[in-house]
């Protein structure tokens, strides 16, 4: 079950169900500063609910937020601000180590196993922050809120969970195909693995974003980085 696991993940594998009651752990939020429309989901709920300024939310819930609406989300380790036009699992604000990553990077490739997308391409032109459907909180499983997600993704590296972000990237990406033609997203992430220093998986990453339909500067950060990587590993 571990072919395909880069062999530095196959010791560290055998821990994962060790360690998982530690990164699964996270604090509630209480929510703060609250202008717009901000909603939430939790557990099994198929239906939005409202954010009223001190609303408490768990680990299964959902935030998002619509057009010109924010929302802080305080806890007894973070205070993290969600922009607009963004969605987040509040089980995803959380400090995670580089060994927490690499394990959460493995899952992915476990379930991603059997799964071999095409070469994606798309006219796409997101930008973060931006939104991609007129309707401020599409069905979970929609495109549009794939987006949002990643916009959240974003938000969580910027505000320093760098880790954390990337891991909740990459389940986007597998739970809303369509959003891996996304240059611009992709890049951005595999730029947050390249800065931690996992040359072997951000080269992974910049290799699959080369078949994507790119701009030319896109192409030349993509194919600066892999020159880079490319050093690096023959340095090391």
């Amino acid at each position: 079950m571990l072919n395909g696991i880069k062999s530095r993940y196959a010791g560290k594998f055998l821990i994962l169900f060790l360690m998982v009651s530690t990164i699964v752990v996270a604090q509630s939020f209480k929510a703060a500063d609250v202008k717009g429309q901000v909603k939430f989901q939790s557990g099994s709920e198929e239906s939005w609910t409202k954010v009223e300024e001190g609303s408490l939310l768990d680990i299964e819930s959902v935030v998002a937020t619509g057009r010109n609406s924010t929302v802080r989300l305080v806890g007894n380790d973070f205070n993290f601000m969600l922009k607009e036009n963004s969605a987040l699992s509040v089980g995803s604000i959380k400090k995670l180590s580089l060994d927490e990553l690499l394990l959460a990077l493995a899952m992915e490739d476990l379930i991603n196993a059997p799964k071999k997308n095409g070469n994606g391409s798309s006219d796409n032109t997101a930008v973060y922050g931006t939104e991609e459907s007129s309707e401020d909180f599409p069905d979970l499983n929609s495109g549009p809120f794939g987006i949002k997600r990643l916009n959240g993704a974003i938000q969580l590296a910027n505000s320093g969970l760098k880790e954390s972000a990337v891991v909740f990237a990459k389940e986007t990406f597998r739970k809303y195909p369509d959003t891996k033609s996304i240059p611009s997203y992709r890049i951005f992430f595999a730029n947050v693995l390249y800065e931690k220093g996992l040359y072997e998986e951000a080269m992974a990453e910049y290799n699959d974003i080369i078949k994507l339909d790119l701009n030319e500067n896109q192409q030349k950060v993509v194919n600066s980085a892999l020159e880079e990587i490319k050093k690096i590993l023959l340095n090391n």
